[in-house]
This record gives C-alpha cells, sequence and structure tokens, in this order.
C-alpha cells in the first residue's frame, strides 16, 4: 500500500500491536506515515507507543490539554508522564533487543509451528488466518464445531490453559467472517517462555473438548 499511493495521496498507519512482540520491524522499509503499537504485548506495562513520521508530527489534530505545547510529541500526552512505565517500556524494548529478534522469531516459530500443524490437523477445529507459517505471527484464532468460544476458554482455563474468546476488538473482521452471533473466535498464541510442552498439553487438551 505504502509504495502503490501518489504523492500527497493516503497516509498509512500501521497497527503493529500483534506483531511487535514477535517480529522485528523496519519502519523504514514499510513505508508508512504511523505505527502503534503496545507494550503489554512484549512483557511491558499497560502503555501507548506511537511512531510518527517526524514532516507529519506537528500537523496532525490532536485534544490536547491546554497547557502542553502545540507541536512535537508532548502535545498527545493527557498532563504528567506516567514516568513509571516509561521506565517499564524501556525496560522490556531492552529486553527484546537483548534477546535478538530474529533469534526470538525462530524460536517462536519452532515452538508455533507444531501448534498450527495440530490444530489445522484436528478434526472438528478451524483456524481461521493463513494457514501458511511463513504469512502469519504466532497467534491463532480458531473455532470448535461442537462448542461456543466462550466455553472452549472457561474448559482451558479450567486447566490452567490461558486463551481468550471474542472478537479481540477486530469487531469488523469477525462480523465479515459471520462470527459475531457465535460468539467470535477462540485466540491463543505463543510468548517467549512458552515451550513445546505447553503446545502438547493444548492440544491434547482442545482435542478432549472435541471428542465431546
Amino acid at each position: 500500500m505504502a509504495r502503490t499511493r501518489t504523492p500527497g495521496g493516503a497516509r498509512v498507519f500501521v497497527d503493529a500491536v500483534a506483531l511487535a512482540p514477535h517480529k522485528q520491524i523496519n519502519i523504514r522499509e514499510l513505508g508508512c506515515d504511523a505505527l502503534a503499537t503496545s507494550p503489554y504485548k512484549w512483557y511491558g506495562p499497560h502503555a501507548g507507543v506511537m511512531y510518527v513520521e517526524p514532516a507529519l508530527l506537528d500537523s496532525l489534530p490532536v485534544a490536547k490539554v491546554r497547557p502542553a505545547k502545540d507541536t512535537g510529541p508532548r502535545r498527545f500526552e493527557t498532563g504528567t508522564p506516567n514516568f513509571e512505565g516509561i521506565a517499564a517500556t524501556q525496560a522490556a524494548a531492552r529486553f527484546l533487543i537483548e534477546e535478538d529478534m530474529r533469534k526470538l522469531q525462530a524460536l517462536e516459530s519452532a515452538v508455533f509451528a507444531p501448534l498450527l500443524e495440530g490444530l489445522l490437523d484436528t478434526p472438528g477445529v478451524r483456524v481461521w488466518g493463513p494457514h501458511d507459517l511463513e504469512m502469519r505471527a504466532p497467534t491463532i484464532s480458531f473455532t470448535l464445531d461442537s462448542m461456543t468460544p466462550d466455553r472452549v476458554a472457561q474448559e482451558l482455563a479450567a486447566k490452567k490453559i490461558a486463551v481468550w474468546s471474542g472478537d479481540s476488538y477486530a469487531v469488523e473482521v469477525v462480523a465479515q467472517l459471520g462470527l459475531t452471533q457465535s460468539g467470535g473466535v477462540v485466540r491463543a498464541g505463543i510468548a517467549r517462555y512458552i515451550d513445546n510442552d505447553d503446545v502438547n498439553n493444548f492440544l491434547t487438551a482442545v482435542r478432549g473438548l472435541v471428542s465431546r
């Protein structure tokens, strides 16, 4: 999209919340005007981080507090910054950098591959989204033919397996898939601390629900 737009045309805003914890992002290669992510997705606090192209920064309309400057990034802050949150965000970012995002991506892909393949090979389970490992982040949405997403999440929680159910804020996507009335999807994902044993336990639990 960024490459095909005409000069002075549409602006490109990237929602990188789901991707940022799992893959190194090169903003210049993307060619976007703005990119947003959330540190709580990459082991940090609940906060928001947004990159804005410097040439665009001062022209964006923003509802700011009266004492804030009219230019620069500070006008996006609603009062005194959350210094504790900023420090925690910096620490989380440093962790990812020191671990090396490319190595993290390889480790997570190795753990996610059997999870994806296992769900795809399980009768009664439908995986929504790309089936190609290279085309996706290690977060997966799926449904069971025999059970609502909310019930699946509750059953897995009883086995100390944490997933989520619903639309995951992708309201329009879930609506277009025709899944709103049935409760959306079940969402599961890989983090740095998930290993193959966790994946095996997860797949065993899901298959147990399917066989009911």
